[in-house]
């Protein structure tokens, strides 16, 4: 009986700090929004570089529960992508309204010589 116990707690133990693996895929995705929110300079917008880092410490924090056998870190890798989607989509969007109103400010150059 003592030696069954001692090995079921044995067996608990054990598999208690087991890693749990992240689907490779979810990883992948994460590291490729974070890659992909640089690249269009996130880390030039204040709003989006906070997402941006937070998307990086999350990426840690789901890699440490990951190896802690917590399946939690699949929702913490989750919200790592869409931290890094949010930064990437302000990102874009510091971009595009630079591109509008450089549009903007030569269509009334071209109206102004047009006018004389």
């Amino acid at each position: 009986m003592i030696k069954q116990t001692v090995a079921l707690l044995v067996v608990v133990a054990v598999s208690g700090c087991a890693a749990f693996q992240i689907p490779s895929d979810r990883l992948e995705r994460s590291q490729a929004s974070i890659r992909g929110a640089e690249e269009v300079g996130a880390l030039g917008v204040p709003a989006a570089r906070l997402h941006l880092q937070m998307a990086k410490d999350e990426t840690v924090r789901a890699k440490r529960l990951a190896a802690a056998g917590d399946d939690r870190a699949v929702l913490v890798l989750a919200r790592a992508e869409a931290d890094a989607e949010l930064a990437l989509g302000m990102a874009r969007e510091v971009s595009v309204h630079g591109d509008a109103l450089k549009a903007a400010e030569d269509l009334k150059a071209v109206q102004a010589r047009g006018d004389r």
